[in-house]
């Protein structure tokens, strides 16, 4: 009797091998849908770095002359970065009250998965001896 008892308490049955391979299973698979999500965030803020690099290489590339100021639109690309393109927009902020004061919006665009992302950034030129200023204000 002794033998009988010791053969069926040594060893896993089958069903407990199958559940320690399912709770296992799903543990991986938790950890391979998390890790991709941590690339994909990676990923992102790579992007992210990159156009803000990006936006001080246009003001050192392409200097605002403060001389020639006028609204416009600029844009452009880059040869490094081919999903990666730059849009620069140059308005009156204020003629009336403030003639000279010019609003620039520069935005890095690209391509992240098929969908556009992009970094923009606003600030304001005074320059009352802009050209353009003169024009209108005459």
């Amino acid at each position: 009797m002794k033998n009988k008892d010791k053969k069926n308490s040594s060893g896993l049955t089958l069903v407990e091998v199958l559940l320690s391979i399912i709770i296992l299973s799903i543990g991986v698979s938790t950890l391979m849908l998390a890790t991709n999500r941590c690339l994909t965030v990676i990923k992102r803020a790579q992007n992210r770095d990159i156009a803000q690099n990006l936006i001080r290489q246009i003001n050192t590339d392409h200097p605002i002359v403060k001389i020639d100021l006028d609204e416009k639109i600029e844009n452009g690309d880059f040869e490094k970065f081919e999903n990666f393109f730059w849009e620069r927009e140059i308005l009156f902020a204020d003629l009336e009250n403030t003639p000279g004061l010019f609003l620039i919006n520069l935005t890095i665009s690209w391509l992240e998965k098929g969908k556009n992302s992009s970094e923009t950034i606003s600030y304001y030129i005074y320059a009352p001896e802009a050209e353009s200023v003169s024009r209108k204000i005459n």
